[in-house]
């Protein structure tokens, strides 16, 4: 496990991204810190083909910020790889996943550090985004912002326990997260690959870490914008966003199934109960959709949804296991961190995303 020297490193993950760094490098560069944190930005260009490095290395240079910039390559495909990397390259104790076409309001990496910094129960914190769009926005946008990582996070919060986060502004205490690692976690779900949606390996990251024991946390007074170029703003795109939540559906449904009290999503561990319940739902959407204009959008999740189930139910057991492990097999590990485990969760609901 590498040194837990105080401070925070700023992770920004990019795939052809040259032509939109400037403002995310500009709001970084911009922060306003207190002069005694130890902070530093690593910038990982994941198989670029655009020139990003170099982009990124002239942007940096033409903000004359008094900090330097780490520029790493890493040939792997995909944002799970890209972080990785970033967070074995950091050297404070804390980092943050700044995303490429997020602007971080000037308050951003302060609150974040003061949010950990203050708290050694909390594994993970984060903010609000807020959208910001290259065209008018769509009519239908706001039913469905949750799934473009926007507005408050408040709604995976149930009983007052945050119960996962999403990737863009997330913060992470290094140490749980190379502890998760080390002690054998080998995510189930990737991230973005390219231009694949996929886009459920922060869900069960913070799923993890509470399973370890550990608390989440975010705060609206913490923003950050996201810009939404007018190709991510149609309900084409919109409906591949949802075959592609429903894709990783099972598998983060899974992962509740070992945190929730609720009877019905605790027998999400018996593959049989899943699949009913998963057709159940496709009938019942079917006749009243969760959102507005959304009979089309969630029956396609749906099936998407059923078809991946159907797909695991031989590898179904080992998945639990797994999972079972993150908890079963961590709790001396946590002890040694100095922090007890106090994981009591009483569950309502989550999000229509998750279920």
């Amino acid at each position: 496990m590498s040194k837990n020297i105080k401070g925070i490193s700023i992770i920004i993950c990019c795939y052809n991204s040259a032509a939109r760094l400037h403002k995310t490098l500009q709001a970084v560069a911009k922060q306003q810190c207190d002069p005694n944190l130890s902070r530093e930005v690593i910038l990982v260009d994941n198989a670029s083909t655009d020139n990003t490095s170099v982009a990124a290395a002239e942007i940096w240079q033409e903000l004359e910020t008094s900090s330097d910039i780490k520029i790493i390559y890493e040939p792997v495909a995909g944002l799970g790889n890209a972080r990785i990397r970033g967070v074995k390259e950091a050297a404070y104790s804390f980092v943050l996943f700044c995303d490429d076409d997020n602007w971080l309001t000037e308050n951003y990496v302060q609150g974040v550090f003061d949010m950990l910094d203050g708290d050694e129960t909390i594994a993970a914190c984060g903010g609000m985004g807020v959208p910001v769009f290259e065209t008018a926005e769509p009519f239908w946008f706001y039913a469905y912002a949750e799934a473009f990582a926007l507005g408050s996070q408040e709604i995976n919060s149930e009983n007052g326990q945050m119960l996962n986060l999403y990737g863009a502004g997330l913060a992470v205490r290094k140490q749980v997260y190379e502890q998760l690692f080390q002690e054998g976690f080998d995510p189930l779900l990737k991230d973005r690959i390219g231009k694949k949606l996929s886009s459920s390996g922060d869900t069960e990251l913070t799923y993890a870490f509470v399973l370890l024991g550990y608390k989440l946390a975010c705060s609206d007074e913490l923003k950050f914008y996201h810009y939404l170029p007018k190709e991510r703003l149609t309900f084409d795109y919109l409906k591949k966003l949802f075959i592609a939540f429903g894709k990783d559906g099972p598998v983060r449904n899974l992962y509740y199934a070992y945190i929730s009290h609720r009877f019905f999503h605790r027998h999400i561990k018996n593959w049989n109960f899943h699949l009913l319940l998963s057709i159940v739902r496709l009938i019942k959407y079917s006749c009243v959709p969760p959102k507005k204009y959304g009979r089309g959008i969630y029956f396609h999740w749906n099936m998407a949804y059923i078809k991946q189930l159907l797909d695991m139910r031989k590898s179904y057991p080992g998945m639990k296991v797994h999972i079972s492990k993150i908890t079963e097999g961590n709790y001396h590990a946590l002890q040694n961190t100095g922090t007890k485990k106090h994981l009591s969760v009483e569950t309502n609901g989550l999000s229509q995303l998750s279920k």
